[in-house]
């Protein structure tokens, strides 16, 4: 059949179809087809358009290369995500180095370090790239200090901030010197500013948690919003404040999503400190555990929206909002999904803040430690439920008859009264805990099939507390400081009252002074290491005091009635992170412990729900299917594929998306702990991951990347 070209609709359908087509092809390039940004894209959407690699070539898929940074320590952690600028790579290393590859074959292009005798290490999930045109730079955060790199040399951009730097302690109107601060999730670039959030510690001591931006040119500081509200400001009558007393925390830990066509960003934030007790900050607390939206150019707050009122869980919003859109009563929807410790992904329009999903709010246990008043009501129902939510007899552990006997008698010692018990000083259990649900993987969204996977983890935890014999607080600058009231205000958490740890995570300090000396302890607590934050804001008094607790042991004479000089409340602390387990150190849950999920936003259903990964000891008893906890996150392809690492079993898989089931799998150097990305380079197809282990579930340590790729020779299918 032939086509009268002299049609004016002809020509009509021609011209639309050219006009639409430049910015169809240039939308999807700039968001599904590169992987320039932290998770892929400003909106978060850890999704990749390539699909040279897919469900019918998948089991083809080898090692194409390997770098190892050649810097992995004992537990290191390595959780980056990779960025891709045309052919080269930008990753850092355990001890964070800041490294340029070739993305073609992991050759080292360039390395940074900002000084040989800084105290190395600590936690980093990706850096940012900017350029106005020119040359590009690369934000990269260490301690306390945000270095503009340039991208080319791997050399300090002389004319940002102070000679290629700025101090992430300062702008935020305290002594900077008393604050510690650090950046663990990359910022976010919108026009010509540098959002950025911090990791502020979760101790009584903690940094507040406020979001800043900063010239990405100068360095120089344009704005701040309040987590924390000043007087006078929106949300600072939701506290009850004490003077003298220490309000940190609320800060955005796990990264930001940008709605550039609008100018707002996105931020998800964390409790406030202390996480566990609220007896010192009672109220609504807000900005604690919010999504806010604020004018990406000024800071001004647009709405907020809060999950857990008050929070004594550390039930923190672990990452970036996913921007969605999505089938709306006839329409399209501009969305948000939030994932959650909690389990659930809450779906909010995007420009109102409104949930789109019927919420509940429901009274909760109250407290019975003294000082704390536990917010009477929580909401539940915030969204789309992906694991179950409270711990009870029903839903123990399966694994073997002795597992469960012995869990049933556990689990009569502790406090159970829904997912928002209160913590406890008898211990209550947490059904999902601290540990997610969901975590700072954050969610894959396929933006084609409007479908969300996500990773979760279903392990349950004790929350036991204990009031702080806390003896005298003395003044500042005397020789009688109390380290042991400095450990339990900043320590206790991850290494609890007795100094004992928690073997897979933590390590005991009991004994310290037989691996470290006291100038060794002294370095690592001001720089930090692994997963422990640099404490900073110890000035030589305290530290001296810290470390003498630490090697002796010795608490304070005074009775634990007295309360600290100044301060009108007492304090409690938890007695470390705790898992519920049974008698082998299994969760005491039923399995599986840990699972890869696809959600599908069209009917706000679960499609499908498998067990991510498992244990060799008790697969080789024939319980398989049980999961494992998992760290890091997923990553949806057009090739029909999630990726995924994060699991124990330190194995890197590719599932079929649309039915979930396993059709590859890899034994990494170490686990994978991080986020995939997905790249091409040179016409090749390639999927990366970051094989650190040694993150909190105590495998072996590494220090490699390893990149994916089909056989030469045997590339089959397209990249768009």
């Amino acid at each position: 059949m032939r086509t009268n070209k002299s049609n004016p609709r002809y020509f009509a359908i021609v011209s639309f179809i050219l006009l639409a087509l430049p910015f169809s092809c240039k939308q999807k390039e700039q968001h599904y087809q590169k992987w320039e940004t932290y998770r892929a894209s400003k909106t978060a959407a850890q999704y990749s358009d390539l699909k040279q690699i897919n469900k019918e070539n998948v089991h083809l898929l080898q090692p194409a290369w390997t770098y190892h940074t050649g810097d992995g320590g004992e537990r290191t952690p390595m959780e980056c995500n990779p960025i891709i600028i045309g052919n080269k790579m930008y990753i850092t290393s355990p001890q964070l180095d800041l490294i340029a590859l070739d993305a073609t074959n992991g050759a080292e292009l360039w390395r940074f370090s900002p000084s040989d005798d800084r105290q190395a290490g600590g936690v980093n999930r990706g850096v940012t790239y900017w350029s106005d045109g020119g040359k590009g730079r690369i934000f990269m955060p260490i301690g306390h200090y945000l270095y503009a790199v340039d991208a080319d040399e791997g050399i300090l951009v002389d004319d940002f901030g102070d000679r290629g730097k700025i101090d992430l302690r300062e702008d935020l109107e305290r002594d900077p010197e008393s604050l510690s601060i650090a950046l663990s999730t990359p910022g976010i670039i919108f026009n010509e500013l540098l959002i950025v959030g911090s990791a502020t510690g979760e101790g009584y001591d903690a940094s507040p948690g406020h979001i800043r931006a900063y010239d990405a040119k100068t360095g120089s500081f344009k704005w701040i919003f309040r987590t924390i509200p000043g007087e006078g400001e929106f949300g600072h009558d939701t506290w009850n404040w004490i003077k003298g007393e220490n309000y940190g925390g609320t800060n955005n830990w796990g990264g930001m999503s940008l709605d550039e066509e609008k100018g707002w960003v996105y931020v998800a934030t964390g409790s406030p400190t202390y996480d566990f007790y609220g007896g010192n900050r009672l109220g609504e607390n807000l900005f604690g555990n919010c999504v806010i939206a604020l004018d990406a150019s000024t800071g001004e707050r647009q709405w907020h929206y809060q999950a857990v009122t008050h929070d004594v869980w550390d039930y923190d919003l672990p990452c970036a909002p996913t921007l969605v859109d999505i089938p709306w009563k006839g329409g399209t929807k501009k969305a948000l999904v939030q994932p959650t410790k909690m389990g659930e992904l809450i779906v909010l329009d995007r420009y109102t803040g409104e949930p789109l999903l019927d919420i509940e709010e429901k009274t909760v246990p109250p407290s019975y430690i003294p000082g704390e008043v536990a917010h009477p009501t929580q909401k539940f129902n915030q969204g789309i439920q992906v694991v179950p939510q409270g711990l009870d007899s029903t839903y123990l552990t399966n694994i073997s008859d002795s597992a469960l006997a012995y869990v049933k008698e556990e689990f009569k010692k502790y406090r159970s009264e829904g997912m928002y018990t209160p913590p406890s000083a008898e211990g209550t259990i947490t059904f999902p805990a601290t540990r997610g649900g969901m975590l700072w993987g954050g969610a894959s969204y396929d933006p084609h099939e409007q479908i969300i996977y996500v990773n979760a983890n279903e392990i349950p935890m004790i929350l036991q507390i204990a009031k702080v014999s806390q003896g005298k607080f003395v003044n500042e600058g005397s020789e009688n400081i109390s380290g042991y009231h400095t450990y339990m205000s900043n320590c206790v958490n991850c290494h609890g009252a007795d100094r004992g740890g928690m073997a897979e995570a933590y390590p005991p300090l009991l004994g310290i002074g037989d691996k470290y000396s006291r100038e060794e302890i002294k370095k690592i607590i001001s720089g930090g290491k692994g997963v422990m934050p640099a404490f900073t804001q110890f000035d030589a008094l305290r530290l001296e005091a810290l470390v003498d607790f630490l090697l002796t042991g010795e608490t304070p004479e005074e009775s634990a009635d007295e309360i600290f000089s100044g301060i009108g409340v007492d304090r409690y602390a938890l007695n470390g992170f705790r898992i519920f387990t049974d008698q082998e150190g299994f969760p005491a849950s039923r399995p599986p412990w840990g699972t890869l999920n696809a959600v599908d936003l069209k009917t706000m259903q679960i499609k499908w729900k498998v067990p991510l990964g498992y244990y060799p000891a008790l697969k080789e008893r024939g319980v398989t299917d049980t999961g494992t906890q998992n760290f890091g996150g997923c990553v949806a392809t057009g090739g029909g594929l999630v990726f995924i690492g994060g699991s124990a079993d330190e194995m890197f898989r590719a599932f079929n998306a649309e039915t979930g089931e396993e059709l590859w799998k890899y034994k990494l150097p170490a686990g994978g702990y991080a986020v995939p990305a997905v790249y091409e380079a040179n016409g090749r197809q390639y999927v990366v991951i970051a094989a650190g282990g040694g993150n909190r579930i105590g495998t072996p340590t590494g220090d490699a990347y390893v990149a994916f790729a089909l056989p030469e020779g045997t590339v089959s299918g397209s990249f768009d």
